[in-house]
């Protein structure tokens, strides 16, 4: 019979395991402690073993994680997960890897899992900031994230529907899980703006025009974490399947 493994005593978990890494993008005026409750929920599925252990990441940026401004897209994927991966126990392939956001962050989750399907295995949008046109005259992407003034072929060139032909081209696959509520802010400029009619045509053109796997869940609740909470719940339920369970490194070989 297999001897238990010796725990490092400063997480709990066995010494020598490699564990996926969720990276979480905060939404417009937040910042990295804006996923505490989040990373509060990811503790106690945890801890009742109903998803595998998993490091979080959850990263400070502005201006909707893109290119623009500062170079926020570019210092995420060459700069920020490589120095991960060198400094923790992490898997890096792309089976080890997951983005998650909400509001902005959704949308730059889904941006990231578009444009780049070969560095992750899969994402959770909660509530994410998603416009299939331009955005609506109250949006935070009109002050200065895409351009001063406002640029809509810089916006349309970074949206996903876009976005979208890259990815089928690539041939990777990113299972997405969809999340929002039924009491969302009503858009004054239409509610062809809100936030799920919105997810609604994201997960018809992902899932029912191009065969990607996606579900949706439109659950009681408003734009908060009162919605969030149990729906990022529920999204690490579902991405668990398509992520590599925790796993021992493999022993470097002597000479």
């Amino acid at each position: 019979m297999p001897r238990p493994l010796p725990l490092d005593r400063s997480t709990d978990q066995p010494f020598g395991l490699e564990y996926p890494v969720l990276y979480l993008l905060h939404g417009s005026g937040g910042d990295e402690t804006s996923w505490h409750t989040g990373i509060g929920v990811l503790d106690t599925l945890i801890k009742a073993g109903k998803v595998p252990p998993a490091i979080a990441v959850a990263p400070r940026a502005a201006h909707w994680w893109v290119d623009t401004v500062e170079p926020f897209e570019r210092a995420f994927i060459i700069e920020l997960i490589p120095f991960v991966d060198t400094a923790y126990r992490t898997i890096s392939l792309r089976e080890g890897r997951a983005v998650a956001g909400f509001s902005m962050g959704g949308y730059g989750a889904l941006r990231y899992a578009l444009a780049y399907p070969e560095w992750f295995a899969a994402a959770i949008l909660l509530s994410p900031a998603l416009y299939n046109a331009l955005p609506p005259p109250g949006s935070s992407a009109l002050t200065g994230a895409f351009g001063t003034p406002f640029d809509p072929a810089l916006w349309s060139r970074l949206n996903y529907p876009e976005t979208l032909k890259s990815y089928v081209e690539k041939g990777f696959e990113v299972p997405i899980f969809i999340a929002v509520g039924d009491d969302e802010w009503n858009e004054p400029a239409g509610w062809q703006y809100n936030v799920e009619y919105q997810a609604v045509l994201l997960f018809e053109r992902l899932c029912k025009e191009l065969g990607r796997a996606a579900t949706l869940r439109i659950a009681s609740g408003g734009h908060d974490w009162e919605l969030w909470a149990p729906m990022f719940g529920a999204g690490l339920a579902y991405i668990t399947r398509f992520l590599a369970l925790p796993h021992h490194r493999p022993e470097p070989k002597s000479v």
